[in-house]
């Protein structure tokens, strides 16, 4: 009898220790599957800031690009302004001289006249 209550604690002390070992697992497993579900997650997070990261960038070098073609043809557009006006100016002045000279003839015809 006491053989048999002796073994029957033994027994109920080798289940109670199997069901402790198989409740760590349990937990061991599930602790690991949130580690991985967690990796999973930033690994994901990393990948989307990565992806916005690289899509500012193109807009910026986008934006960059778009500038630089703007401040270009600005400048054109200012020299050929520039040039329009360097023109202007020089055919008021060839025009300002053919007056002048067209004055002077004038004047001197007149003054021929009246010498006469």
């Amino acid at each position: 009898e006491e053989r048999q209550r002796l073994e029957e604690e033994r027994l109920a002390e080798e289940a109670k220790i199997a069901e402790e070992e198989a409740a760590a697992e349990t937990e061991r497993q599930r602790l690991e599957e949130e580690r991985l579900a967690e990796e999973a997650r930033l690994a994901e997070e990393e990948a989307a800031a990565e992806e916005e990261r690289q899509r500012l960038e193109e807009e910026r070098l986008a934006e960059e690009a778009k500038l630089a073609e703007e401040e270009v043809a600005a400048e054109a557009e200012r020299q050929r302004l520039e040039e329009e006006r360097l023109a202007e100016e020089t055919k008021l002045a060839e025009e300002e001289a053919a007056a002048e000279e067209e004055r002077q003839r004038l004047e001197e015809e007149r003054l021929a006249e009246e010498a006469k």
